[in-house]
């Protein structure tokens, strides 16, 4: 398979073999602890990741959702095997959330894009002083206080919009100004 097609992108042209021992030894470490403590293993191997110069969008990937299993491939892939990524995962529908969850997490995204558009609009040069420029904001990424499945629920509910990249909108926008 050539590199430009390879699963993680363009391979490094050469990596010190201390570095693959590193890598090794690193992976075997998150595989082997639990997902309690591993905050600091996940920053050792991200750092260890930008030395061997592996693309950064496939580091943030893997290393903010936590993917252990993806990491090991990933370091398998360096030290030069040749591997098969796992078929696609088949969309699943979203787990049933309780309604009053949905409605305080609701509650807080609409706080939280409120705030986040106040913020905007009281930087230097959009206030009510000078041009008066509404915030832009539409979209944010959700609050980390409510799991992914909290969220999914809401857009299968049709509460909120999908944007992309993490970020989500409500599809009726009624976030007031007071």
């Amino acid at each position: 398979m050539p590199d430009s097609n390879a699963p993680f992108g363009k391979r490094p042209a050469t990596l010190a073999p201390q570095l693959l021992q590193e890598l090794s030894a690193k992976s075997a470490e998150l595989s082997a602890a639990p997902a309690a403590n591993a905050g600091p293993l996940w920053g050792a191997m991200h750092k260890a990741l930008l030395k061997a110069k592996v693309d950064p969008q496939v580091i943030m990937r893997f290393v903010a959702s936590r993917d252990s299993t993806s990491v090991d491939l990933l370091v398998r892939w360096l030290s030069g095997e040749e591997i098969e990524l796992p078929a696609a995962p088949v969309e699943v529908a979203p787990k049933v959330v309780d309604p009053e969850t949905m409605k305080s997490a609701m509650k807080m995204f609409r706080k939280r894009l409120k705030y986040a558009r106040l913020d905007a609009e009281s930087k230097l040069g959009v206030g009510p002083m000078s041009s008066g420029k509404k915030s832009e904001i539409d979209a944010m990424e959700p609050p980390r206080d409510f799991p992914p499945s909290v969220w999914n629920a809401l857009v299968a509910a049709g509460r909120l919009k999908k944007e992309g990249a993490g970020f989500y909108s409500l599809v009726v926008d009624d976030v007031s100004d007071d």
